[in-house]
């Protein structure tokens, strides 16, 4: 097949999930012999795009088209609200057609207005998470943002419903935002496509990690992250440094916020922002800590953590969507969370078992090659 995937940008270092599953997906859709060209708003950089043996690749503001746009009301509202030129629109369009695109593959949430445009191909909508789901999903543990809330998934969920009846398919990451978007855009054609990761990439460390210490990373401004570092900061870390005063927690990742930031060498508390290579930092820590209270979707952490080897606690959100039962540390009060995390420090052989079958477990459920082949099942009926 050939698979024609657009993006506003392909970001390097690869900070947001959506950057991740664009990058991996078509990787692996070429490793399985398939044909994959990328139109972007922004040109990547060739750190963005290294690994890629692209069949074709364009710029849109460069392949813009005078060729008439007709939106339906509510699509042209939101098509007007995110800025998207009908130029751009039509200019991928043109792509399309004349590179023979069998499928349109439209990754993010601002650029649904371009599944307007290819009129032949098959038009997929790259969710991954269901937006009015991630918006509820925060209501109880940031109460005070109730109304701002809301009013997001209000406007998303119209935004996702006005543009249902371009959507041929839909690729979510679990059978939650698979029920989700049925609800919300009407579409029945959601598959599950669950988020994968490189274990080459994401290897066993060659470093002994500090003794009595604990990491989480990532994009430290977005509202899920924001929320789990309160609770496990304001909850669960105060009662681990009364009873191992020595214990220390990384947070690392891009942009944090000055609240987050105000945490710096407080308490044996570290922020390190916007490091472009996160795993030397990860691999010298004893515990890996996803402490969710809310959000959907697969957590790409989760499996870069057990891809290298390194033992999790975890709260039961941070497992949604996991294939089989991943060997962790469940737990979801904070007492119970910083009993975990003591637990693991006091007995390393328990730590590195745990990490060890961590690694075996994500080779076996989450390879990108096996989310490729999810995706690829219901348009070729074979999977290959």
């Amino acid at each position: 097949m050939r698979f024609l995937f657009v993006k506003a940008r392909l970001e390097w270092p690869r900070t947001y999930g959506h950057d991740v599953h664009c990058y991996e997906m078509m990787r692996a859709l070429i490793g399985l012999g398939h044909d994959v060209a990328l139109a972007t708003d922004a040109p990547p950089t060739a750190a963005a795009l290294n690994g890629l043996a692209l069949s074709g690749r364009w710029v849109l503001a460069e392949a813009a088209a005078d060729e008439p746009v007709t939106l339906p009301y509510l699509q042209e509202r939101y098509r007007s609200y995110w800025g998207i030129a009908t130029d751009r629109i039509a200019g991928l369009r043109r792509i399309a057609r004349e590179w023979n695109a069998d499928a349109v593959v439209v990754v993010g949430l601002e650029i649904l207005p371009y599944l307007a445009a290819p009129q032949g191909p098959a038009r997929i909508w790259y969710a991954a998470d269901e937006w009015v789901w991630h918006y509820l999903s925060q209501l109880r543990s940031s109460p005070g943002d109730t109304l701002t809330h809301l009013r997001q998934a209000a406007i998303k969920g119209l935004y996702e419903r006005a543009y249902a009846s371009a959507m041929d398919r839909v690729w979510v990451v679990s059978d939650t935002e698979r029920r989700a978007m049925r609800i919300v855009t009407g579409c029945r054609n959601v598959d599950i496509v669950p988020n994968g990761v490189d274990t080459d990439a994401f290897a066993l460390p060659d470093v002994v990690p500090a003794p009595r210490s604990a990491v989480f990373w990532g994009r430290l401004g977005f509202g899920p992250n924001l929320q789990a570092l309160r609770w496990f900061v304001g909850r669960v870390w105060p009662t681990v440094r009364a009873r191992v005063p020595d214990a220390t927690f990384a947070i690392l990742g891009a942009d944090p916020p000055a609240e987050i930031t105000a945490w710096d060498g407080r308490s044996g508390i570290t922020v390190t922002a916007n490091l472009e290579d996160l795993r030397p930092e990860i691999g010298r820590r004893d515990v890996v800590v996803l402490p969710f209270v809310s959000g959907g979707g697969i957590k790409n952490k989760f499996l870069e953590a057990a891809a290298m080897g390194r033992p999790i606690v975890a709260t039961s959100r941070s497992m949604r969507g996991l294939r089989n039962q991943p060997p962790v540390v469940v737990a979801d009060g904070p007492d119970d969370f910083a009993a975990a995390m003591i637990s693991l420090w006091t007995d390393p052989d328990r730590a590195r078992r745990l990490g060890a079958t961590a690694r075996e477990w994500v080779t076996h459920h989450h390879t990108w090659r096996a989310a490729a082949e999810a995706a690829l099942a219901p348009l070729t009926g074979s999977g290959r």
